[in-house]
Parts: C-alpha cells; sequence; structure tokens
C-alpha cells in the first residue's frame, strides 16, 4: 500500500527500534504531506537513535510548538534530546492550556504573550490565552525547545458545514476538530450574520470586530463516528448535527466558527433558505391547483419547523367523504363500491368518479347506484387520467374532509358475529368503530396531522405481512379477520411516514385547503401524484401518519395493464426531479421501519389465534434452514405428523434483521405466514422463548442449523425440552456440506488437516468462521447432549459413527422402498425420425454436488459421437444454457414435489440417472424415479447406491467412471450398445457443442 499515508506512518512505527533509519525516512514521507505529532515525535525519536542529535531537537521542537502534548507521551524522549542537544530545557503545552516543561529541577521559566510577560499559577495560563498568537518560554534568556508556542496553530479549527436540506427543515450538519490537539472536542459558536453588505470575510474576524447584538449559539460536539473524505492521517473528526428548532432566533445567513475565530468550510450559509423555497413552490403549486373554498376559520399549521408543536386546538371534524375515482375495473370496482356503501356512516358521502370508462356495464351500474341516490356520480366527458379525476372529488366535497380510494380496494366490513369473545377482548356482536372512524380518530390526535393510510397487503412502505408484491390479495373474509387483529393489535397508534400511500388516502380538509390538490400538469394517468401532494404538504409544516390498526385490502395493479411499469418509472423520475430529497427520505424510512414492531404485533395476535383455532395440546419445534430441498420435504412431513398427534408444529428459520444482525423467524410449517415473528439473537431471546413457552412444546427436531445463530440452541435449553436431530448432509463435519474438494469430486472425507487446506482455497458453505476441529467438537456436544439422532440410511450412519464414535443414530428411512411398484427393464424410444434412442431422465436442482459435469460430460459425448443417447433434466441445473448447447438435452423448468412423478412420466424416459457425486442421506428423486416406472442408474457412493444394492431397481457405477463409460453402460442397459469405434469428431461438430 504505497499511496496510503496511514499504513506508511503505521510502518514507520513497527520499525523504531528494527530499522531506524527506515523508520526515520517513512515519517519524513508521511511529514510532507500530513502535519501530524505521531511523525513529528516518530522522526524525533528515530534521528535520536541514530545520533543525529540536531535534527532530532529540530524534529521534537515542531511537535512541541505545535501540537498539544501528554507529558507521559513524551516527556521521557524530550528530556533526553534537550540533554543531548545541551539545551535549557523543553516546553509545550498540555490539554486545557496547562504549560508543561522539563527537565525538572532547572531555574525558572519566563514567560511572555505575544510579547507582554505573564505569569502561570500553577502551571495554568491566564484567561483568554487563547486569543494571543504565541507563547515564548525561556530560561536564563535561553528559548526552550518548543519555543515560542504557535497557539494560532493550536487552536486551528478545522471543519465543513452545510444545511440540512433532508426535508428542509432549515438545521445543520456537518464536522469539526482540532487537527492539532485531535483528543479536543472543538467547540463551535453559531452566530447571525448582518447583511451581506456588513459580511465580514473569512479569517477576518476577531472580537474587536463582531457585530454587536447577535444571537449566539455554543455546542461542543463529540461524535467520532464516522470518516471524512481526503481527510488528514489520523484525522478525528466530530460529527454534529444542529435541528431547525435549535437555531430558532437565528435569522437569515448564520457563520459557523471554531476557537480561532476562523469560518468552518461552507459558512456563513442559510440553513431556511431551502425550506423557505420549498414553501414558496408548494403555495405556487396551491394556489394554481386549489381544492375548494377554504372554510371560514379554518386553522392551518402554516410554515413551521418540523418537531415543533403547533400552537392551538385540533380543529373541530368536519363531516368526511369517500372519493373513488373509477375507469373500469367492472367487479372488482363495484366489489369496492359495495364494501364502502356497507360501511359509510349516515353522515357521509360516497362519490364516484367516472372517467370516461370504457366498460359499458359498469356504467351503467354507476348510473342504477347513482339513481338509487346510494353515490354520488360525477362522469367525465373523456378520459382525464387519475390526477385530474380525482381532484374532481375532492372539490365536489368542498368543506369537508376526504378520502381518497382507489377501486381496486376492499374495506373491512364494521363488525363480526363470533358468539363468545372475539381476538382482543372484543365482545361477540358488539359494534366497535369501523375502518373510516379509526382513520378519522388518527387524523385528528394532533393538530399537524395532514393524511392517515392503514396497512394493506400491497401499499409499498404499508404492506403487511411481508414487502409489497409478497403477499396474496385477500378475501372480504380476511380483509376483515385482518384488519380485526390490527385493531386488536394497534388500535389508536399512529406512527409518523415520510408520505401517505394512495390506494387509502384520508386527508384532512384544512390541509387540502392549504397544501391544494393533486398536480394535474405533470403525473399523467397517475402515480406519483399523492406523494408529490405530500411533500408539498410537509413542507408547508404538516406530516403524515400510518394508521397500523386499520387493514384495507388492495388488489393492485388493476389500472393501467401493461403501460403500467413504464409509466410508474416516468412519473418516479419526475418525482425525484421535483423533490430532490424524496429518494433518501424514503430510503431512511426502510431502513429504520418505525412500523415493524406494529406489523410484529399483529403476526403475534394472529400466531395466537392459530393456536386458539388448532386447539393443540401442545407443540412441536422444529428447527431448519431456508434452502428447500429434501430437508423441506422431510419438515413438511413431520408438520404433519405432528399436527396429526394433535401438537402444532412451529418451525424456526434462520433470518436477518434490517441492520444485519442474526435473528431467527417463527412459522408454522403451512400457508400461514408470519414473516413479523422474527427475533434478534440473542438479544430476544427470553422474548422469543416466552412466545414459545406459550405452546407448551414437548419436544424439538433439530433439522438443520445453516444459518442460524448458535443462540437459537438456548432455546431448546431454556424450555427444557428433549431434541431430536435429524441428520440431512454433512454439515456436522464438512464446513464446504457436500463433501467436495478443490477438484470439485468427493473428498474422501480426509483428516482435518487436508479440510483445512480444503477450506482455505476454496471457502465454506457453512457460514461459519471457525475452525474444522471446533465445528466438530460442537457437532459432537450438540449430538451427544440429542435424545436421539436421526438418520436415514446405513450409510449416512457409518458416516456419522466415524467422525463422531459416541454417536450411535437411528435408521429411519423417509419412505418405503418396498411398497413401490417394481420398475420394468429399461427399454429404447423412438425419436421424432423413428431412430430408436435411449433417453435418460435427470431428476431435481442439479448442481456441483448433484453432479452436474457429470451430465454435461455425457451429453457432450453423446454429441461427439453421435450416440443415440438423449438427456431430459425434470428440473433445472446450474448451467442450462451450457447443458442445451450440446443439442442432447432438454430442460423442463422446477416444478412442485406433487408434480414430481407425473412430469417423469410424461418424458417417456428410458432410465433415470442420479448424477450425484457426494454421498447423498437419502435421494427423493431416485423414489421419484421408481414410482414413475423408471429404473435408475448412480454412483457407488451414498444412499442411492445402497438403496439400488438393496432393491436391485437399477445400475451402480463406479465413482469418476468416464462420460463415455457412463455413456455405454446407459446405452447397454436399453439394448443400444454396439462395437466400439474409434471415433474423431469433425471440427465443424466440435465447434457447435464446446462452450
Amino acid at each position: 500500500m504505497p499511496g496510503d499515508d496511514t499504513a506508511s506512518l503505521c510502518l514507520a512505527g513497527t520499525c523504531l527500534g528494527q530499522d531506524d533509519g527506515r523508520a526515520a525516512e517513512l515519517f519524513a514521507l508521511v511529514l510532507t504531506r500530513h502535519d501530524v505529532r505521531p511523525a513529528w515525535l516518530g522522526l524525533a525519536l528515530a534521528r535520536l537513535r541514530l545520533g543525529e542529535i540536531a535534527p532530532a531537537a529540530v524534529a521534537l521542537a515542531t511537535a512541541l510548538s505545535r501540537f498539544v502534548v501528554d507529558r507521559g507521551e513524551i516527556a521521557a524522549l524530550a528530556d533526553g534530546i534537550a540533554q543531548a542537544a545541551d539545551a535549557p530545557g523543553w516546553c509545550a503545552l498540555g490539554p486545557g492550556g496547562t504549560l508543561l516543561a522539563g527537565p525538572a529541577g532547572r531555574a525558572a521559566l519566563t514567560l511572555a504573550l505575544d510579547g507582554v510577560p505573564i505569569a502561570a499559577r500553577g502551571g495554568k495560563l491566564p484567561r483568554g490565552w487563547q486569543g494571543a498568537k504565541s507563547l515564548e518560554v525561556s530560561r536564563n534568556g535561553q528559548k526552550l525547545l518548543g519555543s515560542p508556542i504557535d497557539i494560532l496553530a493550536l487552536c486551528r479549527t478545522e471543519g465543513c458545514v452545510w444545511a440540512d436540506d433532508e426535508g428542509h427543515d432549515g438545521g445543520l450538519q456537518g464536522w469539526a476538530w482540532h487537527p492539532n490537539n485531535p483528543d479536543a472536542n472543538p467547540t463551535l459558536t453559531i452566530r447571525s450574520m448582518p447583511d451581506p453588505g456588513g459580511f465580514v470575510p473569512p479569517g477576518n474576524l476577531s472580537p474587536g470586530n463582531l457585530p454587536d447584538n447577535l444571537t449566539i449559539l455554543t455546542i461542543t460536539p463529540d461524535d467520532l463516528d464516522g470518516e471524512v473524505s481526503g481527510g488528514a492521517v489520523l484525522a478525528r473528526p466530530r460529527r454534529f448535527r444542529i435541528p431547525a428548532s435549535a437555531l430558532a432566533g437565528l435569522a437569515g445567513r448564520i457563520s459557523v466558527t471554531g476557537t480561532d475565530l476562523r469560518h468552518l468550510s461552507g459558512s456563513p450559509l442559510d440553513p431556511g433558505a431551502a425550506r423557505r423555497a420549498a414553501e414558496a413552490a408548494a403555495l405556487a403549486v396551491a394556489a394554481r391547483f386549489p381544492a375548494g373554498a377554504r372554510l371560514p376559520g379554518a386553522r392551518l399549521p402554516g410554515a413551521r419547523l418540523p418537531g415543533a408543536k403547533l400552537a392551538g386546538r385540533v380543529p373541530r371534524r368536519p363531516p368526511v367523504d369517500v372519493v373513488i375515482p373509477v375507469h373500469g375495473g367492472g367487479t372488482v370496482t363495484l366489489d369496492c363500491i359495495e364494501s364502502v356503501l356497507a360501511t359509510l356512516p349516515r353522515t357521509s358521502r360516497l362519490v364516484v368518479v367516472d372517467d370516461a370508462s370504457p366498460d359499458p356495464d359498469l356504467a351503467q351500474a354507476l348510473d342504477r347506484l347513482a339513481r338509487n341516490q346510494r353515490i354520488h356520480l360525477i362522469r367525465n366527458a373523456e378520459n382525464l387520467g387519475f390526477p385530474a379525476t380525482a381532484n374532481a372529488g375532492l372539490r365536489a366535497c368542498a368543506g369537508r374532509d376526504v378520502v381518497l380510494l382507489n377501486s381496486d380496494t376492499l374495506v373491512p366490513p364494521l363488525w363480526r358475529e363470533t358468539g363468545g369473545q372475539e381476538a382482543g377482548g372484543q365482545e361477540a356482536g358488539k359494534r366497535k368503530k369501523g375502518w373510516l372512524e379509526r382513520l378519522r380518530d388518527a387524523a385528528y390526535a394532533a393538530v399537524d396531522i395532514a393524511t392517515v393510510t392503514p396497512l394493506s397487503n400491497d401499499a409499498s412502505i404499508l404492506s403487511y405481512p411481508g414487502p409489497a408484491g409478497t403477499n396474496p390479495v385477500p378475501s372480504m373474509a380476511e380483509t376483515e379477520r385482518l384488519d380485526r387483529l390490527a385493531d386488536a393489535a394497534n388500535g389508536g397508534v399512529a406512527i409518523d411516514i415520510p408520505t401517505a400511500v394512495g390506494f387509502c388516502m384520508y386527508i384532512r380538509r384544512d390541509c387540502l385547503d392549504a397544501v391544494g390538490a393533486l398536480r394535474e400538469d405533470v403525473f399523467a394517468q397517475g402515480y406519483g401524484e399523492e406523494n408529490d401532494f405530500c411533500v408539498r404538504a410537509r413542507h408547508l409544516g404538516w406530516r403524515h401518519v400510518a394508521a397500523p390498526g386499520v387493514f384495507v385490502a388492495h388488489r393492485a395493479g388493476q389500472s393501467f395493464g401493461a403501460a403500467r411499469a413504464p409509466l410508474l418509472e416516468r412519473n418516479l423520475a419526475v418525482l425525484h426531479r421535483l423533490h430532490p430529497g424524496y429518494g433518501a427520505s424514503i430510503a431512511q424510512h426502510a431502513l429504520a421501519d418505525p412500523l415493524a414492531n406494529s406489523r410484529r404485533r399483529i403476526d403475534a395476535a394472529s400466531w395466537r389465534e392459530g393456536r386458539k383455532r388448532g386447539a393443540r395440546r401442545s407443540a412441536m419445534i422444529l428447527i431448519t434452514h431456508f434452502h428447500g430441498g429434501g430437508t423441506e420435504r422431510q419438515i413438511r412431513a413431520h408438520c404433519e405428523a405432528a399436527r396429526a398427534a394433535g401438537q402444532r408444529p412451529i418451525v424456526l428459520r434462520p433470518a436477518r434483521l434490517a441492520d444485519g444482525s442474526p435473528g431467527v423467524m417463527l412459522g408454522d410449517g403451512d400457508a400461514t405466514d408470519y414473516p413479523n415473528l422474527c427475533f434478534a439473537l440473542p438479544a430476544e431471546l427470553p422474548a422469543l422463548v416466552r412466545l414459545l413457552a406459550e405452546e407448551r412444546p414437548a419436544g424439538a427436531q433439530l433439522h438443520h442449523l445453516l444459518g442460524h445463530d448458535y443462540a437459537v440452541l438456548e432455546v431448546i435449553e431454556r424450555l427444557g425440552i428433549p431434541y431430536d436431530v435429524h441428520v440431512h448432509d454433512s454439515a456436522a463435519f464438512c464446513p464446504r456440506v457436500g463433501l467436495l474438494g478443490p477438484d470439485r469430486r468427493y473428498c474422501g472425507e480426509p483428516e482435518i488437516a487436508q479440510c483445512e487446506a480444503c477450506i482455505a482455497d476454496i471457502g465454506r458453505k457453512d457460514g461459519l468462521d471457525i475452525p474444522v476441529a471446533q465445528l466438530r467438537l460442537r457437532s459432537a456436544a450438540i449430538l451427544g447432549a440429542a435424545r436421539r439422532v436421526v438418520v436415514a440410511s446405513q450409510d449416512t450412519a457409518t458416516r456419522i459413527r466415524r467422525h463422531f464414535p459416541a454417536t450411535n443414530p437411528d435408521i429411519v428411512a423417509h419412505g418405503d422402498d418396498a411398497a413401490i411398484v417394481e420398475p420394468p427393464p429399461p427399454k429404447s424410444r423412438r425419436d421424432a425420425n423413428g431412430r430408436r434412442i435411449c433417453r435418460v431422465a435427470v431428476i431435481g436442482a442439479i448442481g456441483l454436488e448433484k453432479g452436474y459435469e457429470v451430465l454435461l460430460a455425457c451429453a457432450r459425448d453423446a454429441a461427439w459421437r453421435d450416440l443415440p443417447l438423449e438427456f431430459v433434466v425434470i428440473g433445472h441445473t446450474i448451467d442450462d444454457a451450457r447443458l442445451l448447447a450440446t443439442g442432447r438435452a432438454f430442460i423442463t423448468g422446477q416444478y412442485r414435489p406433487e408434480e414430481a412423478v407425473a412430469l417423469i412420466r410424461a418424458q417417456q424416459a428410458s432410465l433415470a440417472l442420479v448424477t450425484s457425486i457426494w454421498p447423498e442421506t437419502w435421494c427423493f428423486t431416485l423414489t421419484e424415479a421408481w414410482q414413475a416406472g423408471l429404473r435408475a442408474v448412480c454412483f457407488d457412493i451414498g444412499a442411492p447406491a445402497e438403496r439400488i444394492r438393496r432393491s436391485g431397481r437399477g445400475l451402480i457405477l463406479p465413482l469418476g467412471l468416464p462420460p463415455a463409460a457412463i455413456n455405454r453402460h446407459m446405452l447397454t442397459s436399453c439394448g443400444l450398445v454396439q462395437d466400439e469405434v474409434p471415433y474423431k469428431p469433425p471440427l465443424a461438430k466440435m465447434a457447435r457443442v464446446r462452450n
């Protein structure tokens, strides 16, 4: 790292006492670019060791005169150099302005501050010494090493300040430090500046020319977190952030200066300029797109500083109307309208704005509803797009609050008859507040709340239970259930969010009158207009909240069809141009995730409801990974077995929290999802144990720890329950899990030293950072404490006993091979040209351990030698393209386990090839091949070979057999082998099939 001065400085320190010449050279090199105390002191010591007394004295004098030092750090070095140089002594300033001098026992010192004699009582300089330029220290008329002390250098403040434009709140942020006194926190002074005509240039401030009667704020930042790009070596800048509320009274331009009265870079500045510009822009838009006549005496927050409480009371609540813009949608739109009409209070209206819908049936249905006075209908003569259509509804509701509701939503019913007690302790049949009343309550919880948005299955930052696009669309019954759970878990809760989400947005009328309607000029057919409205409202002092106690279903993406994605991309670009800080505010909200606890509370309520609904007597805990495969099949089977035994299955899987820390996620092994029941480990282990203890678990099954923090094992210990270990692979003793070495072949399970060399060369897959020996000791402890260790094959049991001699596994097969109908002998098929061929089925997700390279080599050999042989992969591979390029393979793509047997049969294969080159513990694909009526070929390793040898339903080949020999055995099985003829493929054919 020759260009890294920090590395050079560290190397120089290492060389001291080993190679002082090299150390001196490196210290001097660093000093050509950075004026840093350790380099001067290091250079002085290196020169002294080299016997170069005069250069050592110069280096020491520079360090003492320009830096605050600690006596313990420099006394021995300074005494030694002063004596060697025959100097009268040395001097420096210590922390807090304390005068340091030595060697001890010399004559009295004479001090002069800027030429004026002073006295230092107890080593302390007189008050105001920081305003001087230099301090001379002498003894018997001779200057000490380090004199004159450069006070300007000691007090120099370096830093940068800028307006905190995020949200345009008018605050400040920046950094500062004392380069020559890096251990001290800098003191910064913030002052109002005079008008530009009276501006004092940077560097020319002094106590004598500061303007009078200016508001002053003093801060001492101490936050050492973070780095400053381009900073000095060993820089220790202190970050600071000053909210706008702390700058009250400092209007207009302000200055930020250090102890040396010099401006920080970026000062003077006007931190409120961006906020005032944003307010002006927002007011201009409000004037252009009014939302209706302003109510007499309406209370408006007006421009304010975010975080500052507004004076006055929350205004009286006007009536609230629901506005639904409509353009097509058919039954989806009518379902939405009916769900609203079923829940609408007597004082509210439903305003439907038909944007020239092309659906005549829908138009007629809307006309009927209007004739029956169930809705107030507005119809555009031509299609105007969502913003203009919504604005027509907003203006039709002048003087009233509005809920702007998408036509592809379902609002929950008002109550539910349950008989007995509802979740959350509600009496059965008792009327609760409906979704509209609860949104309204949240809107008037504070004077400055502009909008309220509920949770939904597809609602951007307000999606539940998982992120937008991952949740199923709930039915009306499920919508009612989720709303009931949300209300029980989060009723009355309001959480600040950067923007409302437009699928269901409650807007207060006083906000609408102040901010104006949606912009009709830039967002075309729609998307982004509600975000623009919310940012404009925020500039004028309003804020937006989520109501996690309300849930509204959303069947998103109904409006624009194929044009949705490009329109969304186009409008997001417009939104970011209009409001440059918007994207950062959304990203910060996502990172902070203030709704996480609200989502977790709903999941917890749903979890407890599931226990009551299932009426389980106890529970079984299953610990596993997220990687699917045969392990996941067994998890499902064990979950079904637990349910059959009257137990609730509880599946614990690894998770990563928003901050990257490890955690564990709960599930129950069926379609119900609880992604928010995610607990940080080990921090939230007690809360997790309390939740699990409610289920009265009878035991646990440890299937896999891949991805888990090992603190998950404490769950079993704290619950005091027995556990069984189910072995699905070699992760207990192989950090690579699959026992493939650097040559991508079966490693033979060598000694620990060779395992360490393997992972040093090609890495590990278990996510751990411990030696192989420690992994095996840990695994031995886990296996040893288990009630029993369960494996599916004798081969696996043998391997476990080899590595863990104290373990005696129980063999429990994953199925009854004897119950499968005997497959017929392999036979050839005819291809499309009538040629008899051997068609080989390869089943599953084929990676390296599953033998991808064997399969590829066999397909290439078949192509090169034009063999009557072809392969069909029922599943997929790690590199489909290379395999397809051989011209001898077909790939079906991924499938669900229940589809496997029918899909295999549909390929009309001659036989199945199990290409695994590692010792599988069972092999479900072999079972599926037999169930589909195919005999199988495998290599002599692991459970597949054991099962074929026991049943006789196939052929076992030596591991490592060349592809030509593998192909010959398969052709022979189908009766298609011919006399071997030496063959050299034409170059043109090789070019077609090579990678």
